[in-house]
């Protein structure tokens, strides 16, 4: 069994990939604009997920996908893309903090897998429960028993949260996907994948690579001019990436419930 038989319809695929191109050059423009406007700009770094998402709904508005505005913690909001017609929903991250391996963890601006949960993800992952997934062996130390097996296969069930949303949302879709965009050193959109969560074991399967899309059109060119790049590789945007997730901002429950 393979990941083909979900993929996603291939004109919703190249919108998605001209959404995520168009989001990042406006967001570029704008941080172009503010860092000749303004004495400190360094926050608007934090927008390129913003104008991301929204270029993405415009993008897929065509093929019946919504853009439902969610929060994940106290403070950050994203979209929850939904193609309500095939059950499908989905959302775009940065794959500089994706971690295929714990999905409900992703990585910290030094690549390291992070401690604390993002629990929005891992409910969102769980819509997938139905998913037959390509099977994974669960290694055993030679000479444990068959007690241990099932303890192991327990501790990777933590990773499902069943919430009341997860509930609400699981009714409604059967399918959960995450959008990897990867920018790379020289700025510029390099990669674009389709990945499946699985909630048995919080690792991700790729379903597709998009990045075959990018560059086909015109509108995909970037021109990148001295004083953008100069922004982008300052000290600090390269250090911490201004992402949300470098500094875990409010993006676990259980510490939103604790202030």
């Amino acid at each position: 069994m393979t990941m083909k038989q979900y993929h996603l319809p291939q004109e919703l695929n190249i919108s998605i990939v001209d959404g995520i191109i168009e989001g990042y050059k406006d967001y570029l423009s704008v941080r172009r604009e503010k860092a000749r406007e303004l004495k400190v700009h360094g926050a608007y770094a934090w927008v390129k997920g913003n104008h991301i998402d929204h270029h993405i709904a415009v993008e897929c508005e065509k093929h019946g996908v919504t853009g439902r505005l969610s929060k994940a913690g106290l403070t950050w909001q994203y979209l929850q893309f939904q193609l309500k017609e095939d059950k499908v929903l989905f959302l775009v991250k940065n794959v500089r903090y994706f971690d295929p391996n714990a999905v409900d963890k992703g990585k910290d601006v030094k690549g390291r897998t992070r401690s604390t949960k993002a629990s929005y993800m891992a409910n969102l992952t769980d819509i997938n429960s139905s998913i037959e997934f390509p099977e994974v062996a669960i290694p055993i130390p030679q000479g444990q028993s068959t007690q241990l097996q099932l303890e192991l296969l327990e501790d990777v069930q933590v990773v499902q949260i069943n919430s009341n949303d997860t509930l609400e949302i699981s009714k409604h879709y059967d399918r959960f996907y995450i959008v990897t965009y990867e920018i790379d050193s020289e700025f510029l959109i390099s990669e674009i994948k389709v990945w499946m969560p699985n909630p048995v074991n919080n690792k991700a399967y790729l379903v597709e690579n998009l990045t075959k899309y990018i560059n086909t059109k015109p509108s995909h060119i970037i021109e990148m001019e001295d004083d953008t790049r100069a922004i982008l590789q300052s000290s600090a945007e390269i250090e911490v990436g201004y992402d949300a997730t470098a500094y875990e901002i409010a993006f676990d429950d259980a510490k939103e419930k604790k202030s």
